[in-house]
């Protein structure tokens, strides 16, 4: 075709879309949701990556560079950013002695180490780290302390002033806005280092840009010098060994300055080396490759996401531009019917491809990037570090714009074979043609189904996984767009089964599946998104769920002493705790067991340990190993369970308690705590039992005097068993303090545990360490809260945006339906049919549409995820030694966990949704169109 032809054709396509302003409007919404998640993706990614200046200020704030002591004395080498690794030269990769003059320097005084090592004429200002405890407005609360001047220009930039002023005397501080929200202090407010009377006032509420969640105080040095001369810490006024360096009339740190410092053990951050790194022939430290390599799960997961993600949005498209030949159907026999060929018929649907395509991804990209610029104070806080800007990359949102335009061209090449294959005395006369797919379409849908779903499942252990499985699922997902048409035909089938107004809505999608099968294909691309997301971030957390390790039951508190603490002392700890919390219930006393040696302080010789004993399973006290020249044993699923799964308290398998300790460790039955007391052992692992008894194993583990090898001794007692329902990884083993006597088993007090009716909040647990800290600086207090999902910020993201998509999918899809059956709306009103006839048939049309692509998206969607967990959890094994004998653990790969609340709101909402929207949205009286024959 000639230019000018084409620019008739683009013509046409715009004024086309100009006179069905509601359809299209349709169509770029279609195109534009897909395109306003790529583009806000692009600019929070962009906009989080820091920019060599911009990651320096956040280091060294306006100085031109960072300076850390290391071994002082010792030459080392260093990567041009010490972030990446440094190290101490060796020829054999082990420690070297250091030499004459390399002593000679670590005996001088570190100013004069300082003077030799960096040009003269800079300015040191001193930086330190440390920790503190520090009274709230609700009890105490642990932060981490950096201590530097903050009112020193040099560190604008690593902390930033939110409001107040810089602390500038002695006793004044800055406290993290986190710090501020969780401890309920205000500016202008003081706290209490816990242990000292020295009360700090905070005169400013500031953030470091790259930790806006972490609970942090700015003390000047001098400060936390006091405070851990106060707290008796015994480290006094420490030498610093961080320093910001500002160099005479602000000159470059150059890389010659770095390797001058690092000969008398420093290492550099330079600004001006960060920005212009030297060439890799001067730089001596070597990086570690394999270290540095990219999770390929990760690879693997990223690559799967973002290639369903391009294939939806080219299905999304589809049905729109279907819908719109199909309205243009007359239009273009005129055009035939005039002389156009099939070329020009193809080049009008294919220029509506462009306009509307276009318009689609400007609108996207305009909303994605209003989306991030008034979001972006709530994506700060989700992600804790503020952007380095707002990045806008030209060339980036040029590819995006591109991609959106080549989707809407996609997307309109079949429709518009299709227009240009079309009858010209149909068109003209509005019939459509009724045709069964063809078989091969069928046949080679279902090949693709088979051969994608083989391929992702099968294929991951070869080559890159990322490959296959991407392959693999977006295969399967095509053969299954393929088998569309022949799918619908199968729904058809059920039209017979259904009262009058579904009846007729399934025999009218039947009977245009030409319509029918593209929007069906739109919404299960949509579906299958959000289905492989929820599968595989369920499962995730379902194996987490399996693994987490409690102490308790959910809202329990543990009070863990000191590992000397005296009756006295933890009768004032427990009183503490129940002073401070409100209705904690009963409390219950947990020991730990040992049985011989000084453990506790109460004997002379090695300590022995107590642990559980499976039947048929090796010795525990397993040591892990990286390698053997032996070939491994490989263990049962049991014993590999049994030996991988730490205890849960002080990683203990057997604890002594009394009754009372019960229900906080779930276990509920009257019976056992009558057992408990009768000297029987609770056991809550049947495998751990056999023929109604439990063995322990009692472990020492000491050295000869003629031999630098410890040797371990075992022996081991069998206790009468009771099997117990409680929490299966509370504790594996309880028994009495007296059943434990009786067994030649000594105790030693570990804790106290209560069971509240509601677990403490977080005032509630500053209260509780408040108290405690005026008792003693050895106990600590943990609530348990269950498992924690680890479901990241970017997983709930990509399920959120999955699931919103599919329902925007569903109802711009049925939407285009809908006004594709305007002649069929009016034919009903013309035989008299009631207002309440049209909406209901109106809102079963699209019902029919997101059932069905409901239904088959679920089923598409299993396959990627199926096959990215198969990936995740293959190859599960560790090795360990013991006695001399390598043993191979093999774990059993998680399961596949659906998650069946999403899938039920997927295949059941999402019509229901369908239907409301429909009808709500067709008109009551018929709209009146002219005749076309």
């Amino acid at each position: 075709m000639k230019l000018s032809a084409w620019r008739v054709a683009l013509r046409m396509a715009r004024r086309d879309a100009l006179r069905a302003k509601g359809r299209s409007a349709l169509v770029i919404a279609m195109i534009a949701i897909p395109v306003v998640g790529v583009a806000g993706a692009d600019i929070t990614y962009r906009s989080t990556k820091l920019t060599v200046s911009q990651a320096a200020t956040r280091v060294m704030g306006t100085a031109q560079a960072e300076i850390s002591a290391g071994q002082l004395g010792w030459r080392v080498n260093q990567a041009p950013n010490p972030a990446d690794g440094s190290d101490v030269p060796s020829d054999d990769g082990s420690k070297p002695s250091p030499t004459a003059q390399e002593q000679a320097r670590a005996k001088e005084p570190l100013a004069e180490q300082l003077r030799q090592a960096l040009p003269s004429g800079v300015r040191l200002l001193p930086m330190g780290t440390g920790a503190v405890t520090t009274s709230t407005a609700n009890g105490v609360l642990a932060a981490e302390v950096q201590a530097f001047d903050a009112a020193d220009p040099l560190t604008h930039g690593i902390v930033v002033l939110d409001r107040g002023s810089w602390p500038t005397g002695p006793g004044q501080i800055a406290a993290t806005t986190a710090f501020l929200a969780d401890s309920g202090l205000r500016v202008g407010q003081t706290t209490t280092p816990v242990g000292t009377h020295l009360p700090l006032t905070i005169t400013a509420a500031v953030e470091f840009p790259g930790s806006l969640k972490t609970d942090q105080l700015v003390l000047r040095p001098e400060d936390l010098d006091a405070v851990d001369a106060a707290q008796n810490l015994g480290r006094g006024a420490e030498v610093p060994t961080q320093w910001l360096l500002q160099m005479p009339q602000n000159a470059a740190f150059t890389w010659a300055d770095v390797l001058r410092a690092n000969q008398w053990g420093f290492t550099v951050t330079s600004r001006a080396v960060l920005r212009d790194p030297p060439p890799s022939g001067e730089v001596m430290f070597r990086e570690d490759s394999q270290g540095m390599r990219a999770d390929p799960v990760l690879v693997a997961v990223l690559s799967t996401v973002v290639g369903m993600a391009l294939l939806e949005i080219v299905l999304l498209a589809g049905p729109a531009f279907a819908v719109g030949a199909r309205r243009s159907r007359r239009q273009l026999g005129l055009m035939a019917a005039g002389g156009g060929d099939r070329a020009h018929i193809r080049a009008v649907v294919l220029g509506g491809g462009l306009v509307l395509g276009g318009a689609g991804a400007l609108t996207g990209l305009v909303v994605g990037t209003a989306a991030v610029a008034l979001g972006r104070g709530e994506l700060e806080s989700i992600s804790g570090s503020r952007f380095g800007s707002f990045a806008l990359r030209p060339l980036d949102l040029l590819g995006i714009v591109l991609v959106g335009l080549v989707t809407g061209l996609l997307a309109a090449v079949v429709p518009a074979v299709q227009a240009a294959r079309q009858d010209v005395v149909a068109s003209l006369t509005g019939r459509g043609t009724v045709k069964s797919p063809p078989k091969w379409l069928t046949a080679l849908g279902a090949l693709g189904v088979v051969g994608g779903t083989a391929l992702a499942l099968l294929g991951n252990g070869v080559g890159r996984a990322e490959v296959s499985i991407l392959g693999g699922s977006v295969l399967a997902e095509l053969g299954v767009v393929a088998c569309t048409p022949f799918l619908v035909g199968l729904f058809g089938r059920l039209a017979r089964l259904l009262p009058l107004a579904p009846r007729l809505a399934l025999r009218d999608s039947t009977r245009n599946r030409s319509r029918t099968a593209p929007a069906v294909a739109a919404v299960m691309a949509a579906v299958a998104g959000a289905v492989a997301v929820s599968v595989y971030q369920n499962s995730s957390d379902a194996s987490g769920r399996a693994a987490y390790q409690p102490y308790g039951t959910v809202g329990s508190v543990l009070l863990q002493f000191g590992g000397t603490d005296g009756a006295t002392r933890i009768a004032a700890e427990n009183s503490a705790v129940q002073r401070a919390a409100t209705d904690l219930g009963p409390r219950g006393d947990l020991y730990q067991l040992y049985f011989r040696g000084n453990c506790f302080g109460d004997g002379a010789g090695p300590c022995g340990s107590v642990s559980v004993k499976t039947p048929g399973c090796p010795d525990t006290g397993l040591a892990s190993a990286d390698s053997s020249d032996t070939a491994p044993v490989t263990l049962s699923v049991r014993c590999s369970q049994r030996v991988l799964s730490s205890g849960t308290i002080d990683n203990e398998s057997a604890l002594a308690v009394n009754p009372a300790a019960l229900p906080a460790l779930g276990v509920g039955d009257p019976a056992a705590a009558r057992a408990l007391a009768q000297g029987t052992v609770l056991v809550s692992d049947p495998d751990d039992i056999s023929d109604g008894k439990v063995t322990l194993d009692l472990q020492l583990q000491s050295a000869p005097e003629d031999s630098d090898h410890n040797r371990l001794t075992t022996t081991t007692v069998t206790l009468p068993a009771m099997l117990v329902t409680a929490h299966p990884r509370v504790m594996p083993v309880l028994m009495s303090a007296t059943a434990a006597a009786q067994a030649g088993l000594r105790t030693a007090p570990f804790g106290s545990i209560w069971d509240p009716a509601h677990g403490p909040d977080g005032a509630e647990q500053q209260r509780i360490n408040a108290a405690l800290a005026q008792v003693t600086a050895g106990a600590s207090v943990t609530v348990e809260h269950g498992y924690q999902s680890s479901s990241s910020a970017i997983a709930l993201g990509l399920a959120l945006a999955a699931s919103v998509v599919a329902i925007g999918a569903a109802a711009i899809a049925t939407g285009l339906a809908a006004a594709d059956s305007q002649a069929d709306l009016a034919t009903l009103a013309a035989v008299g049919a009631a207002p309440r006839v049209r909406r209901v048939l109106s809102g079963f049309q699209c019902t029919v549409i997101a059932a069905m692509g409901a239904v088959l998206g679920a089923a598409a969607g299993i396959v990627p995820a199926w096959a990215l967990w198969r990936y995740r959890s293959a190859g599960s094994g560790r090795t360990f030694f013991a006695s001399s004998v390598q043993y191979r653990l093999v774990t059993p790969p998680d399961p596949l966990v659906l998650p069946w609340g999403t899938l039920a709101a997927l295949v059941l909402g999402l019509p229901l949704l369908a239907w409301l929207l429909a009808a709500g949205l067709t008109r009551s009286r018929p709209v009146l169109t002219r005749r076309t024959a």
